[in-house]
């Protein structure tokens, strides 16, 4: 139910928390009018705005309401900013500016309930990694050979990058219409991709630096086993 007076709480997704929580509404405004058309027959519309802050992170959100005479009861409900679809990695920020940028308008097509523009956003997404990585070497097959051959991918992530790039292709041009489904799966094959070329060597040689050598430690525990000779 709705809630109808300011102070009032109710339960809403809060896309900081990432679920449903109690949310109270702290401001409500309501824009109502009607008209008369075809000799007397009246139509009316009413639209309600609600702000919506939650209780445990604080997060505002604004919730539209509209109501048409001619579609009653069926009620038009949005939220602004809406409900995530899949929230951006935290790591991206770790990601060159270019492709930090692409990777949240793609992250933005898929909150506004796209679905084609996603695929072919991650299509461009990875050319232009590829080719900043490899260079530009010839065709998708060449450039994922090479991101194989340089060590940044397995087979099996070739094979799956073959298959994202496919799809975005399809999306841009066979009329490919992918389900909620697909495009996360892309979007997992993408991120991969970015976690093995950008953010994995990074963390990984900054574990090599902070952990202890070895050789000291085994020195440590030799100089501790050597047998103790005593003068006689």
């Amino acid at each position: 139910m709705r809630a109808k007076n300011e102070g009032d709480s109710e339960r809403v997704h809060c896309n900081r928390c990432r679920s449903v929580t109690i949310h109270r509404l702290i401001k409500r405004i309501v824009d109502e009018d009607s008209d008369t058309i075809d000799s007397g027959y009246e139509v009316w519309w009413e639209t309600t705005f609600d702000m919506l802050q939650c209780r445990g992170c604080s997060e505002v959100v604004l919730r539209r309401s509209s109501f048409f005479s001619e579609t009653m009861p069926d009620e038009d409900v949005r939220f602004f900013p809406p409900k995530a679809s899949r929230h951006p990695p935290q790591w991206r920020y770790h990601l060159p500016n270019t492709m930090r940028s692409i990777l949240e308008e793609v992250y933005s097509a898929l909150d506004a309930g796209s679905l084609a523009l996603p695929l072919m956003g991650a299509r461009t997404f990875i050319d232009q990694l590829m080719a900043k990585t490899v260079g530009d070497i010839g065709g998708f097959e060449e450039r994922l050979k090479e991101l194989e051959t340089q060590g940044f991918i397995s087979t099996r992530n070739r094979h799956d990058l073959g298959v994202a790039l496919d799809a975005g292709s399809a999306a841009a041009h066979r009329g490919f219409t992918p389900k909620v489904q697909d495009v996360q799966v892309v979007m997992d094959i993408v991120e991969n991709l970015l976690q093995a070329v950008y953010v994995n060597p990074v963390g990984a040689e900054r574990l090599k630096k902070a952990t202890p050598p070895r050789q000291q430690r085994e020195k440590a525990r030799a100089k501790s086993s050597a047998p103790t000779h005593r003068v006689q």
